[in-house]
């Protein structure tokens, strides 16, 4: 005979409790004392408790029924300002995506997206921290710092965290990015694909540093497996004499990927034709209708992606800091735009032969 089922009321009988206390402990509720919690957990994995996977659907879809026909309440969108280094997160195309995104997906599912704006430092964290405990604010994303590693002391048992990227080094939270390893491996074949061999890399190193050195890792690899020669550049030399020398000479590379939107302009500007002297791609494109060619980083749906799974961990009542981190990529997409032609189409355009014309006979 086929074993019956263990249920959370089995379990509520042996360890003394509610069957409410024991669907609280196994969702991690901070309501339910960690001792008690580790205890009925432990009571469960005895008995040979598993959660039913119909079940478990049938109530995340009635809960997100209910999510979406009523006002849930406010979710927290985090900037944590460096007093030495302020930013201005609305100036950035891409963090005001990502913000966008967000609120866009927040109203869908009954939540407002609230700016709150604090100063690095002890008091004044923990102040926003008993702000967003009397406002009943459970879901907080935070917003990318301002600094590459960059370490930050919250109280983070009560909230529920999302951040961006990978500014924030501790404590690790769960993340939602662009694929910016793949996207730099993808945009090389491509250029590789359009006739480019001698491609160099263009890009300043605390952005490097920001994004987890994933756009030069993908660039070495991608190199590596070309078997071509890296050529690097750190992005703040553009104004230096040599990089424009070496760029006017004959080694100069066949193309450049950059990290920089606007740096076929500057070398327009500074004699250097693109894309007749030069091709020129980015692998993190905040715009779809610009001239550069590259990667488009779609942030507005990083943005609503994030309030996906912020709202879904505030439905499992996940707080604090994770044991485990999880990160979700997003990928991007091939914008063609006007700097990087492609070379074999060029090659195949062979000028017609005129005909010979005959002339009559005397």
């Amino acid at each position: 005979m086929e074993k019956k089922r263990v249920t959370q009321l089995d379990v509520a009988k042996v360890a003394g409790v509610h069957r409410g206390t024991v669907s609280l402990a196994l969702k991690h509720h901070p309501s339910i004392p960690q001792k008690t919690r580790d205890r009925i957990i432990k009571i469960a994995e005895e008995l040979g408790y598993q959660p039913d996977p119909l079940l478990s659907a049938l109530a995340a879809y009635r809960t997100h029924s209910r999510q979406q026909r009523s006002f849930k309440g406010t979710l927290a969108w985090l900037l944590i300002q460096d007093p030495d280094k302020p930013m201005g997160w609305k100036h950035s195309p891409i963090y005001s995506q990502y913000y966008a995104g967000a609120k866009a997906r927040a109203s869908q599912y009954g939540y407002t997206l609230e700016e709150f704006e604090t100063p690095k430092s002890k008091s004044s964290l923990k102040h926003i921290a008993s702000v967003f405990r009397a406002r009943n604010i459970s879901g907080v994303l935070m917003c990318p710092q301002a600094r590459p590693n960059a370490a930050v002391d919250f109280e983070w048992d009560d909230f529920s965290f999302v951040t961006f990227g990978y500014t924030l080094s501790q404590p690790a939270l769960h993340t939602v990015s662009a694929t910016q390893y793949r996207a730099t491996v993808q945009l090389i074949k491509k250029m590789q694909a359009y006739g480019y061999r001698r491609i160099g890399l263009v890009f300043d190193h605390t952005h490097s540093e920001r994004t987890d050195n994933n756009y030069l890792a993908g660039y070495l690899a991608a190199q590596y497996s070309s078997k071509e020669k890296p050529i690097v550049f750190d992005n703040y030399r553009v104004e230096d004499s040599k990089f424009l020398k070496m760029l006017h000479s004959k080694d100069r590379p066949d193309a450049i990927v950059s990290g920089n939107e606007s740096l076929h302009e500057y070398l327009k500007k500074n004699g250097i034709r693109v894309p007749e002297d030069i091709g020129v791609a980015c692998p993190v494109l905040s715009k779809k209708d610009g001239d550069m060619s590259g990667i488009f980083e779609d942030s507005f749906h990083i943005g609503e992606v994030a309030v996906d799974k912020l709202t879904n961990m505030i439905m499992r009542s996940e707080r604090g800091i994770p044991e485990q981190v999880q990160r979700t990529l997003i990928e991007g997409k091939w914008i063609e735009g006007k700097t990087l032609p492609d070379k074999n189409k060029k090659a195949s355009r062979k000028p017609r032969k005129r005909a010979a014309s005959k002339t009559p006979k005397a």
